[in-house]
């Protein structure tokens, strides 16, 4: 045989190797016209869309015929037809023993790469199974950027910090802007319901708004909860929304067994301003609460403006007032600290020295050593210890995102009330029970604030505080 001839034989030997693996070829592989036929008709299928038909005829081009021209082409094109039907695993098979059996085969890359492709779209397919998608509800106008930015914050991290447990179930983000008006409200919920497939929201801001997405959660049966809402009636007779900050009647009720339970309290008077809603009814549920635990109650008063804190002990009566042991003042609004002092003050005119019970406003006295004479006692919904190592590595997270601010109570609130959630979602599956589990979820304490729904609908976990020896200290 010629030198050219033998060249000739190599080059065949090597096509017919390349083609057919393993298997014991002749030199020239055969072209079978029926199988070309069917080959062709398989590939027409596959480009109009038709993946599965497409991959039944590229089987039978491989199990139909002895082995031909088209045989490695069409192990490729069924492996092909089976990614795009979305059947992975059997995609990571095909390409093994397409390797296994054709291993010099000019396909192999090609085959290696379909493997590759579909072990990451499995990956992704059981992350997805796995995933929680948080839809964040907040208002986006000039006047509440700041304020959802804040909060915004405070939830991202919160995230980022689950996220970053690889054995947690995934969570995204999906935002939407709530607006203000009520109808605009429930059609961003709507939307972050259907189309953004969200299964459990955080938001609005306020109560008004709260109220009107409550009614589109609880139609939906997806647990909302509202971080700063104090409106009981948002809420109230459901079983999906919760609320996170305390309402106006949860913070009476809470102070009312702090005296009577913590502070063994048996005598308390109450006093609030007239025509103030926050202050009436905190103390309208701190009254019928001590009631209820077998205090005694001997007067609620009801001042007629503010002027008439300076003369808080004339309006009650020292005689009055001498019968008490204890006396509760809850106060609202930008003037409050004035209020409270014009109330200390009083009483120090009169020589009384019952101990001084109230609300969060009580937290800006500025006479300490006034407080501490009437050991002054106040539930606050929020505190942060700085000395946590927790509080610190938290600060330098929110720095981390650019903000050369300390964190503010939203950035706090968005945080604590996200991590109490995700706490209670181990996985996708916990969604079914979520609104139970909230309900039954043990005492939370975050970086700011307390959670713990105790059975109901809205958070009942405050801090006490209270002044003595010029000091204000942590009590319970």
């Amino acid at each position: 045989m010629s030198r050219r001839g033998i060249q000739a034989l190599l080059i065949g030997l090597l096509l017919g190797l390349m083609g057919l693996g393993a298997w014991a070829q002749p030199t020239e592989i055969p072209r079978i016209e029926a199988a070309e036929t069917e080959f062709g008709q398989a590939l027409q299928a596959f480009e109009r869309g038709d993946y599965g038909l497409a991959y039944r005829q590229f089987r039978r081009v491989i199990d139909a015929y002895p082995a031909h021209r088209r045989t490695t082409a069409a192990w490729i094109m069924a492996a092909k037809a089976l990614y795009r039907m979305g059947e992975y695993d059997h995609v990571i098979r095909w390409a093994d023993e397409f390797v296994a059996r054709y291993p010099t085969s000019r396909y192999r890359s090609e085959a290696e790469r379909l493997r590759h492709l579909a072990e990451a779209a499995l990956l992704r397919r059981r992350q997805a199974a796995r995933l929680i998608t948080l839809g964040i509800l907040l208002p986006m106008d000039a006047d509440n950027a700041p304020l959802t930015q804040a909060l915004f914050d405070g939830i991202r991290l919160a995230v980022a910090a689950h996220n970053a447990d690889s054995l947690a179930a995934p969570v995204r983000m999906v935002f939407r802007d709530a607006g203000n008006d009520p109808a605009r409200v429930q059609a961003a919920l709507r939307a972050l319901l259907d189309e953004q497939q969200a299964d459990l929201v955080i938001g609005p801001l306020y109560s008004e708004q709260a109220r009107a997405a409550a009614e589109v959660a609880e139609q939906r049966g997806v647990v909302l909860v509202a971080p700063l809402a104090t409106d009981e009636r948002v809420s109230e007779a459901r079983r999906f929304v919760f609320q996170a900050n305390p309402t106006l009647t949860v913070r009476g009720e809470l102070m009312a067994r702090m005296a009577v339970y913590g502070l063994r309290l048996d005598s308390i008077g109450v006093v609030a301003q007239f025509g103030d809603p926050t202050a009436e009814r905190m103390a309208e549920a701190f009254q019928a609460e001590a009631l209820r635990l077998g205090a005694a109650v001997p007067f609620y008063k009801l001042l007629s403006d503010a002027q008439a804190w300076a003369q808080l002990v004339q309006h009650v009566g020292r005689d009055t007032l001498a019968r008490v042991r204890a006396l509760y003042l809850p106060l609202s609004g930008a003037n409050a600290p004035l209020l409270a002092r014009a109330a200390l003050s009083s009483l120090d005119r009169s020589g009384l020295t019952p101990r001084v019970l109230g609300n969060a406003a009580w937290r800006d006295v500025q006479a300490a050593l006034q407080a501490s004479r009437y050991l002054l006692t106040f539930s606050n919904d929020f505190y942060v210890d700085t000395s946590r190592a927790e509080v610190k590595d938290f600060i330098r997270r929110h720095q981390a995102l650019g903000r050369t601010e300390a964190p503010d109570r939203l950035v706090y609130t968005g945080y604590d009330v996200t991590r109490f959630l995700l706490t209670q979602l181990p996985d996708r599956a916990a969604l079914v029970d979520l609104a139970d589990r909230i309900r039954t979820a043990p005492f939370y304490q975050g970086l700011g604030i307390r959670l713990h729904f105790d059975g109901g609908q809205v958070n009942r976990a405050l801090y006490f505080h209270r002044y003595r020896d010029g000091r204000l200290e942590l009590l319970r």
